[in-house]
């Protein structure tokens, strides 16, 4: 693996430190949000705090990752003009590791309110997915698909193409679930439906 930037950015933080180390072990530079910084750094990882690249960060930490430096590292293309304007100050991303804050399991919880439902509802998670698979970098969103990555990226990323899009896929329709939840509670049912995933085509 050639040097390399990732995105890493959990609340569930199972696994964090092994797939962190391997990527740093292999030449990659691996920037975080707050907490996940501070887990990787207390393990004795190489991480990089995205408010060093974005400025101080406002609102608590809030809207950290919601800077047009993280997405314009995320949605360059691979063309000089591009390429020079990122220049030295906004690195390439190469990959995100995203899961969202668990907002079914605090609409499920009883005693859940209109504010501590807000509290949960995830924005920049949701966003980072989504800029992801647009500019075509790996978007994970599933700790299962970790393997793939690993061996296309040990592999020679041949077929990487089909991996990325695959990713994509599964990445909005994480993200539709998780807003067709929101807007389910929010609307008081008014607004309802589901995403499903197809097991099998039947001829």
């Amino acid at each position: 693996m050639n040097k390399r930037n990732a995105l890493f950015t959990l609340f569930n933080k199972n696994g964090l430190e092994e797939r962190a180390r391997e990527l740093v072990n292999n030449g990659w530079t691996i920037f975080s949000t707050r907490g996940t910084f501070q887990a990787l750094r207390n393990a004795g990882i190489s991480v990089i705090d995205i408010a060093e690249m974005v400025g101080h960060p406002i609102l608590g930490h809030r809207v950290v990752s919601l800077s047009r430096e993280i997405y314009a590292g995320l949605l360059a293309t691979d063309t000089p003009e591009d390429l020079t304007e990122l220049g030295d100050r906004i690195p390439w991303i190469d990959l995100v590791w995203v899961d969202m804050y668990p907002l079914t399991a605090e609409i499920a919880k009883a005693g859940s309110t209109l504010e501590s439902v807000i509290e949960s509802t995830d924005i920049g998670g949701p966003t980072l997915l989504r800029a992801a698979a647009k500019g075509q970098r790996y978007a994970i969103c599933d700790p299962n698909d970790w393997e793939a990555v690993l061996d296309c990226l040990r592999g020679g990323e041949a077929n990487r193409k089909e991996l990325v899009e695959r990713l994509a896929g599964k990445a909005e329709a994480v993200v539709a679930a998780y807003a067709l939840a929101s807007a389910r509670y929010r609307s008081g049912g008014v607004y309802d439906g589901f995403i499903g995933e197809m097991v099998r085509k039947l001829s």
